[in-house]
């Protein structure tokens, strides 16, 4: 919730590198270094009924869900904090979050997020996430303890032209209906330019979540593993277990589905179904990918594939594969699907570019519209070196991006 005094407190505390957990969180117990202000959620906002200092919750406008700093189910110390969500006909990622300011001095380094976090009558998925930036307009609404639209306002950047770039992302998603207290961990390489870390802990569903000593420390980097050629880099390709190895990318559009199917599949017994979201401001992707952050990914030659199967879709459907780079992402068109189309095997081949971070393996589709599209049966295989490296031709580049 982006109070100016939570926005005072936070500075105040990431200044002096302050853990304020009242009994030892694991980053202690383990000699690292807690990056977190207020990591056990034990310091209140001056003259706020709930609110931990340091942290924001994500606003919504919507009146079913509900934050909170419980003292009564904790991991640690006499504060924990919560989210519950009572509807997802409007589906929205509502999460605690706190972000940091970062320099040079993490360059090349891992950050580990770590947060101790149990599930209440949880339908759905929850998460963890680490983020890493490129992100001028956020640096300079932290310094200047302002919002990210009053920043953009002063430093004359309007939106579209707003030069934030995606440079490191971990998320975990979980989804049992009831647990005790569990650790989550992501862990990030932050690269060269990184200048905004974000940790969040949130919920896509309904029930409560209850998060507790949090934790980000930093670690050398870990090398990057070799990847093998023709084989599926993709978890879960058919789409039969609970979801959780996969990203969901849903706009805030009322009554939008991303789900298993198990009525319809191409193989196996389910196939990943999208529809609704009718109206919207504007036409966003939506849809499920995966991210492969390998680095080793760089001067390869990818095919990404799979089934995809419309029915009276009046948009377009498609798969894609981003690569992103220091320098923002590339991406090649890829063919399009809509009305009302039978599985159809659909593949797209594009060589990735040097100094690539991560790769992104999407099927989606344009929304909101009407109409219904499936997937089933994905991969994301490397079939050796790229084209520019074999044959010498110019390797793709990304998009000039704004002025940082």
């Amino acid at each position: 919730m982006p109070l100016t005094r939570l926005r005072s407190a936070f500075a105040l505390l990431l200044f002096l590198g302050l853990g304020l957990a009242a009994g030892p969180t694991w980053a202690a117990r383990t000699g690292a270094r807690n990056l977190l202000a207020n990591p056990g959620f034990e310091l209140p906002l001056a003259d706020h009924p709930w609110m931990p200092a340091a942290w924001d919750t994500f606003q919504s406008g919507l009146p079913t869900v509900f934050f909170g700093r419980d003292t009564f189910l904790v991991h640690g110390g006499k504060s924990a904090v919560n989210i519950a969500n009572l509807s997802t006909y409007v589906p929205m990622y509502h999460n605690w979050s706190q972000a940091l300011v970062v320099g040079r001095e993490l360059w090349g380094k891992d950050l580990v997020f770590a947060v101790w976090t149990r599930n209440n009558g949880l339908q759905g998925r929850a998460y963890v996430l680490l983020q890493a930036y490129r992100d001028t307009v956020t640096k300079m609404s932290k310094i200047w303890k302002i919002d990210r639209d009053a920043a953009s306002e002063r430093l004359g950047i309007l939106r579209v032209d707003d030069p934030l770039v995606n440079l490191g992302w971990d998320r975990e998603y979980f989804s049992e209906n009831e647990t005790d207290w569990v650790r989550r961990e992501v862990r990030v390489f932050v690269p060269p330019t990184t200048n905004v870390v974000i940790v969040r802990c949130g919920i896509l569903g309904t029930g409560q979540m209850l998060f507790d000593d949090a934790s980000l420390t930093v670690e050398a980097a870990t090398p990057s593993p070799e990847v093998p050629l023709h084989t599926n880099l993709l978890a879960d390709p058919g789409f039969e277990g609970e979801g959780n190895d996969w990203e969901y990318s849903v706009p805030p559009y009322e009554g939008i589905r991303v789900e298993q199917d198990t009525t319809l599949a191409h193989g196996g017994r389910a196939s990943i179904h999208m529809q609704g979201g009718l109206q919207g401001p504007l036409p966003v992707r939506t849809g499920v990918c995966q991210l492969i952050a390998n680095r080793n990914l760089s001067g390869k030659r990818l095919r990404l594939s799979g089934w995809i199967r419309t029915d009276s879709l009046l948009t377009q459907a498609y798969i894609k594969v981003y690569c992103t780079t220091p320098d923002g992402d590339v991406h090649e068109p890829a063919t399009q699907f809509g009305g009302t189309v039978d599985w159809t095997h659909t593949v797209l081949e594009v060589d990735v570019p040097p100094g690539t971070l991560m790769v992104w393996a999407w099927f989606l589709y344009n929304a909101p519209a009407a109409g219904h599209v499936y997937y089933d049966d994905c991969s994301l295989v490397v079939l050796g070196p790229a084209d520019y490296v074999t044959k010498g031709t110019p390797p793709p580049k990304p998009l000039p991006l704004p002025a940082r």
